[in-house]
């Protein structure tokens, strides 16, 4: 069940950054309930079907809140994108333009972040070396997201 609300917010940022259809939601609500998470803006979200974007919108916020789950940040954002990256549900570049773009400026350029606006710049550049960049594309996630030592 811990996977299934990862996925809720993992939902949850790509929402709030249009990254999530809203269409997509009531299979989202779906597939959380069938994993044992239910709360009853969940079970009306997935009766609700494809055609009304607008409340699955707003259904998907009630059961967020309905779980406790707070809003996400824009690091929750970034940590996300990171995590996609790793796992491969993003390609490594689209991650570290999401970061550079979405990211890095909004959150005052930290240095934590500079390194996926580089690699990203010169994965645009070097055509040649893209493989290369995407293996570190990746080694920057993996550090972004390990714990402090």
């Amino acid at each position: 069940m811990t996977d299934c609300v990862e996925k809720l917010r993992s939902a949850f940022v790509a929402l709030s950054h249009d990254q999530q259809s809203p269409e997509d939601l009531p299979d989202v609500a779906s597939r959380a309930l069938a994993h044992g998470v239910d709360v009853p803006a969940l079970r009306e979200l997935a009766a609700l079907g494809r055609q009304d974007p607008r409340e699955a919108r707003d259904l998907f916020l009630l059961a967020m809140a309905q779980l406790g789950i707070e809003p996400p940040t824009r690091w929750d954002a970034v940590r996300s994108w990171a995590r996609q990256i790793v796992n491969g549900t993003i390609e490594p570049y689209e991650g570290a333009r999401l970061i550079w773009w979405q990211g890095w400026e909004a959150l005052g350029r930290p240095d934590e972040l500079t390194p996926f606006v580089g690699l990203a710049s010169e994965w645009e550049d070097d055509p040649g070396r893209r493989a290369a960049y995407d293996d570190d594309i990746v080694s920057a996630a993996r550090r972004l997201l390990a714990p402090p030592a």
